[in-house]
């Protein structure tokens, strides 16, 4: 009687006959895997080398690490660009918004 197996990425059914090396149900699925590997293993190689910075008490690179709005971490390239500078699409809008009336009042 052959074992019921499922895909490690999104759950569905493997075949009976597949081979018992087998894992994912299709090639989308350990691609998916593999990416999802890649992001998980990037964060925390950015949490690890903060939590190194903070012992060490290196303030340039917990100024890289952390958003310039409001101070949280930022996991750049954990499914996000590996150059962003802000940790959300609302922190970098009320970045642009103090930038801009910033610059109205020296206009002014």
């Amino acid at each position: 009687m052959a074992r019921i197996r499922f895909c490690a990425s999104c759950g569905a059914r493997l075949p009976l006959k597949a081979p018992s090396r087998r894992r994912y149900c299709d090639d989308a699925c350990r691609a998916q895997a593999y990416r999802d590997r890649q992001r998980s293993d990037r964060i925390m190689r950015v949490a690890m080398m903060l939590a190194d910075a903070e012992w060490n008490g290196d303030t340039g690179i917990i100024r890289l690490l952390t958003c310039p709005e409001c101070g949280r971490i930022t996991f750049a390239g954990g499914g996000r660009r590996q150059d962003a500078i802000y940790c959300s699409g609302r922190c970098r809008s009320r970045s642009w918004r103090r930038r801009a009336a910033r610059r109205a009042r020296r206009e002014a």
